[in-house]
């Protein structure tokens, strides 16, 4: 016995076909059991098997805690539902967000639900643009966002519009922070976000909102099966008028202006189906997005009639067997976008409508095993992607797709009998499928607990190719692409942290603090030139920093309290001055929020800071921070058989509309109302 969390542990409630696995804190958490006496039973290679009975009360939450008792036994298969990725640990560094805060959120997009976290900034260009994320002071595109396993990123760009994925479609959201191509591959330099979507829809269930700015959201999902099979189905619509007035910046006249072609119709629908087949589990997920927005524009320089219409079919398919202390998995995903972008009469340069289609095929393969007590597991696995492009805004010298391949190894090794310091090693071969060159890129990570106390100190590096958008478009009016574009590269990314988790009385608190140096040679930003003509360019880049998060939950009182920090240096590496931070950079930004749910209400407010950050790459015209404020109520009622459950939700409670990105004007105070059903 160490005390230290047992993770992966296989839970199964008997009479209910109900199962979890515990994460790397040993927590594991089941929903939906009916009230009454029930059977949990725990098995884990490596430990004894156990049985504990509890009493399930109707409306609350049952705590359960247990220990097993080390003993290598033999297993028999144990079933689990594939995931195209292994489950990360609990560390400094990881953001994991279940499906229960998910819920609680309010939020209605994937971005959403990131927004406030430490080390985590979430762009957006008005209230219907693209959301896409910034680690640690990052670019969009070196940020790896996996969808069920399959990249979301835009085969052009490389940059992953989190708008498009619903919250009521996502059953968790795991962030990795720091360098991560040694597990996952080019792309995932400044860290990787995986989405898993809901696997247990309820029988039958909806939801209606409608809001400030003319929106309308609808959602509704079903599922069945029997015995090793199940299905479900479900989408999402919503469409926004999007017209508001705002002031213009005091350099830009500072008159009362109104706010036009940021309109916003989007619908999205998916099925899903898992069942046991081969002697594995395997999991199938198709979906399908159609979306059409209006693109305003700088407020400074409006785009009336531009428009940006979108069409996503994608699919995924996963298989998993577990063979004794071994595991087999692969996984499948393919994507077809189809994006026109028009406007008849743009402000500068030639009218335009343009077409892309992109086709993005994929599979990971993995095989893993546990040899030892001390050599936990060892894998070795093979990656394939593929991409096929045609667009009338590319140039001829455009190739028509790429292929890359990786290889990849690695394993977690007991440093010491009992589990505690472990080391997870990793290497990663790539070869790039546009420059045709290999690259190799590692993963040294080591962690340790000692009761409520857990530590790690990583190294690892990443690269992230030249986008396919970048290199390749067809030049216009003061902007033209850059096919010499280097790969960026991050050969040192060094971290160090700490957390404290645990109970005190009946109070559980988390402090967790995760610093880092991960400098960036050859990092991709748009500039212009002495002709004022812009386009991507490789810079240097300085970036260090460091992330606190902490929070506290007093059980008696139904309280949460959460906080966030972070300070990110990101600093163009010049011989003559380094403390130029990169545009659109906060080194300052944070959260504060509370949760606070007595009996069937459901309480919240979050404050959300941004700090300081330059437009321009010069220390000019620096935008000023600012906070907002959300709130949050809901109040579920009992109707039959059914649970109803209104939510008022208030979006910058102050009505300020402070902005990340300068012309991009927010809309101030913005109302929803939602009503959600489903079977009780």
């Amino acid at each position: 016995m160490t005390g230290a969390p047992v993770e992966n542990a296989f839970v199964e409630v008997t009479g209910g076909g109900l199962t979890a696995l515990s994460d790397g804190r040993g927590q594991f958490r089941v929903r939906g059991l009916e009230p009454g006496r029930r059977s949990v039973r725990f098995t884990r290679m490596g430990y004894e098997s156990l049985v504990r009975e509890i009493e399930i009360q109707n409306g609350e939450t049952t705590w359960l805690v247990v220990r097993l008792g080390v003993r290598p036994i033999e297993l028999e298969e144990v079933r689990a539902a594939p995931s195209a990725v292994q489950a990360p640990e609990t560390a400094p560094g990881v953001i994991i967000i279940d499906r229960d805060e998910i819920e609680g959120s309010g939020e209605h997009t994937a971005a959403g639900l990131l927004e406030g976290r430490a080390g985590l900034v979430v762009g957006r260009r008005g209230p219907v643009g693209r959301q896409t994320v910034s680690v640690r002071g990052s670019s969009a595109d070196q940020v790896l966002v996996l969808l069920d396993g399959a990249p979301l990123g835009d085969p052009l760009t490389g940059a992953a519009d989190l708008s498009t994925v619903p919250a009521t479609q996502i059953e968790s959201i795991t962030v990795l922070k720091g360098s991560q191509s040694a597990r996952f591959g080019p792309g995932a330099e400044a860290g990787v976000v995986l989405i898993e979507t809901r696997r247990d829809a309820a029988p039958l269930a909806a939801r209606l909102e409608t809001g400030s700015l003319g929106s309308w959201s609808a959602a509704g999902e079903t599922s069945g099966g029997g015995p090793g099979f199940a299905w479900s189905a479900g989408g999402h619509a919503r469409t926004i008028d999007g017209e508001f007035q705002y002031r213009a910046p005091d350099g830009l006249g500072g008159e009362i202006d109104t706010r036009y072609n940021n309109d916003l119709s989007e619908a999205n629908l998916f099925a899903a189906a898992n069942a046991h087949a081969g002697g594995g589990d395997l999991r199938i997920r198709a979906g399908f997005t159609r979306l059409d927005r209006g693109l305003p524009g700088p407020s400074y320089q409006p785009t009336p009639d531009a428009r940006e219409e979108l069409t996503r079919w994608n699919g995924q398919a996963g298989w998993e067997r577990q063979i004794g202390g071994s595991r087999l998995s692969a996984s499948l995903h393919g994507v077809f976008q189809r994006a026109n972008f028009s406007d008849p009469q743009p402000p500068l340069g030639t009218p335009y409508d343009s077409r892309t289609d992109a086709l993005a095929l994929g599979g990971r393969f993995v095989a893993e095993t546990s040899p030892s007590e001390r050599v936990r597991s060892a894998s070795a696995g093979l990656e394939l992607r593929g991409g096929r492009y045609e667009s009338d805004t590319f140039d001829e010298s455009a190739p028509g797709g790429r292929f890359d391949l990786g290889l990849f190894a690695g394993a977690q090794l007991a440093v010491l009998p009992g589990g505690s310091p472990k080391l997870r090693a990793g290497l990663r071969l790539d070869r790039d499928g546009l420059e045709d060159v290999w690259r190799l890129t590692h993963e040294l990570t080591l962690t340790a607990t000692a009761g409520v106390a857990s530590f790690h100190l990583r190294h690892a590096s990443s690269y992230s190719p030249p986008t396919f958008g970048d290199q390749f478009f067809r030049e216009g009016v003061l902007v033209q692409p850059n096919p010499e574009l280097r790969a960026e590269w991050v050969p040192s990314d060094l971290s160090l942290g700490a957390a404290l988790e645990g109970p005190i009385g009946s109070t559980r608190g988390r402090l967790a603090v995760d610093a880092y140096i991960a400098d960036v040679q050859d990092m991709i930003i748009w500039a212009p030139d002495f002709r004022f003509v812009w386009s991507p360019r490789n810079f240097n880049v300085k970036r260090r920093g460091v992330d606190v998060d902490g929070s506290i939950e007093l059980a008696p009182q139904s309280l949460t309290l959460r906080v966030a920090y972070s300070y990110a240096r990101v600093t163009y590496d010049r011989p003559d001055d380094d403390t130029v931070q990169v545009m659109y950079r906060p080194r300052h930004s944070g959260s504060v929020g509370a949760r606070w749910i007595p009996a069937r209400w459901e309480i919240g407010v979050d404050a959300r800071y941004i700090g300081e950050r330059y437009p321009v790459p010069a220390p000019l015209n620096a935008l000023d921070p600012y906070w907002t404020v959300d709130l949050l109520l809901r109040r579920s009622f009992d109707a039959g058989d059914w649970q109803i459950t209104p939510t008022l939700a208030v979006d910058r409670l102050f009505d300020n509309d402070d902005s990340l990105i300068f012309g991009y004007p927010e809309p101030g105070r913005v109302v929803r109302l939602e009503l959600a059903a489903q079977p009780r």
